[in-house]
């Protein structure tokens, strides 16, 4: 697309949609090996974060390459997380198999949830409470969004900011696994 072809993004979304959606969802079907749903959430995600940053696009050239880097760090972030379930469960199957629940494990796992109480805690007050509604409550980016009145964008950056936290902090005392475990816990 020429930058002179558009006067602003807001008139000509559907546009943009109508000529990349097709490629778009292509693009993620190849790469999940012909996951047809996770090409139809991938492609809707990359349109959905599109709108949301208009405000900040100047380039309309370089739309296709905006389009198909989202939706690439899109499918990357669902392959992890999916990597990471597929390490828990598979820990909690073995575990449960080999050991039961003792009380030295009880009193591990009680320990562990302390720790990561405290540095809840020591999250800064907004991140906090986007961690404790998203985790404790169960509610979706979109509500917590609307309830604290920011927008999904920032409850997503907040989310991820207090995971990383986590992680390396568990990390250094427990180890990278235990760390990727404890937080399956509050989730």
């Amino acid at each position: 697309m020429k930058t002179n072809a558009y006067d602003t993004f807001d008139e000509h979304f559907e546009q943009l949609y109508a000529r990349y959606a097709g490629r778009l969802y292509n693009y993620v079907l190849k790469l999940s090996h012909g996951n047809k749903y996770a090409a139809e959430e991938i492609t809707q995600t990359a349109f959905m974060k599109l709108w949301e940053n208009r405000a900040v696009i100047t380039d309309y050239g370089t739309m296709a390459s905006y389009l198909f880097a989202i939706a690439r760090n899109a499918f990357f972030s669902v392959c992890e997380h999916d990597a990471i379930e597929y390490v828990y469960f598979n820990y909690i199957l073995n575990t449960a198999t080999i050991h039961d629940n003792s009380t030295e494990q009880q009193i591990d796992s009680t320990f562990l949830m302390e720790h990561i109480c405290r540095l809840v805690d020591e999250m800064p007050p907004v991140r906090r409470r986007v961690f404790i509604m998203s985790r404790q409550y169960n509610m979706s980016h979109k509500q917590i969004a609307e309830q604290l009145g920011i927008t999904v964008n920032t409850v997503e950056t907040h989310i991820m900011l207090a995971l990383h936290y986590l992680r390396t902090r568990l990390a250094s005392h427990y180890g990278v696994l235990s760390a990727i475990l404890a937080l399956f816990i509050t989730q």
